[in-house]
């Protein structure tokens, strides 16, 4: 610590050195104070990381994907069960195509992707 002291002190000056030696304590404090007593803005964060690995929210976003990946292949088994272009198949083949950028979507999130079984793909193609 004498060593930054000394540099920060030589670089500008003597009462600015300790300007910066003082403001940076003072931040120093303030984090561990804030990280221990869940002061802003780290009770923001304890917040979201209690709700995301809140066992309700696991268990959700894992039934959740494997319910929409099923989901999917079975829409796909009845697109091919339809027959060529009836306006049907093109009703189903869109219904399909939401299902599927809703699962991307919600697998390139990353406090859902966290609780994504892997068995499961992490994308699926159209």
């Amino acid at each position: 610590m004498a060593y930054i002291k000394d540099e920060l002190e030589e670089a500008v000056g003597k009462k600015w050195g300790r300007r910066f030696i003082g403001f940076g304590v003072v931040i120093f404090v303030y984090i561990v104070i804030s990280f221990f007593a869940g002061i802003w803005p780290f009770s923001s964060a304890l917040g979201v990381a209690r709700r995301v690995t809140s066992p309700a929210a696991i268990i959700q976003n894992y039934e959740w994907f494997y319910d929409q990946y099923h989901a999917i292949e079975a829409q796909r088994r009845n697109i091919a069960a339809l027959p060529e272009g009836s306006t049907d198949r093109m009703g189903t083949q869109m219904v399909l195509n939401n299902m599927i950028a809703e699962y991307n979507a919600k697998s390139r999130e990353i406090t859902r992707n966290l609780w994504k079984a892997d068995g499961l793909p992490y994308q699926i193609g159209e």
